[in-house]
């Protein structure tokens, strides 16, 4: 009885003629002796929790491993994110030096007097600008 629940793969199938058959007894005999047939059922009622432990032992093992997978998706996706946001940056930067030289551009064209009869720059007022007033 103590190796067929030992064994990790017979302990799946735990059935009085297994155990009979291990024992080198009929199922006839063994059902005259009830004692062991109790000590055997009980035993073999415990064993399934010892396999739903190891059960669980796995699963946390596979959720452990899940999480590590996990981990390193995140830690792509956060370089991804960083190296985006870099560029956004950067491009913020390049377009304010351009807005800067329009304004330049903009202000030279203000200061120079205007020719009767040429083009004349006239300054709109943005809209909610303090400076409009």
């Amino acid at each position: 009885m103590a190796q067929l629940l030992a064994d990790p793969i017979a302990s799946k199938d735990l059935t009085v003629a297994r155990l009979a058959a291990g024992a080198g007894l009929s199922r006839a005999t063994l059902y005259r002796a009830p004692e062991l047939l109790a000590r055997f059922r009980q035993a073999a009622s415990v064993r399934p929790e010892a396999a739903s432990a190891t059960t669980s032992v796995d699963r946390a093992h596979q959720l452990e491993a899940e999480i590590a997978s996990l981990r390193g998706r995140e830690t792509d996706e956060l370089r991804t994110l960083r190296t985006a946001n870099r560029h956004m940056a950067q491009r913020i930067q390049a377009l304010s030096l351009l807005v800067g030289e329009q304004e330049r551009k903009i202000a030279q064209l203000q200061a120079v007097p205007s020719l009767p009869g040429s083009a004349r720059v006239v300054l709109f007022a943005a809209p909610g600008d303090p400076a409009a007033r």
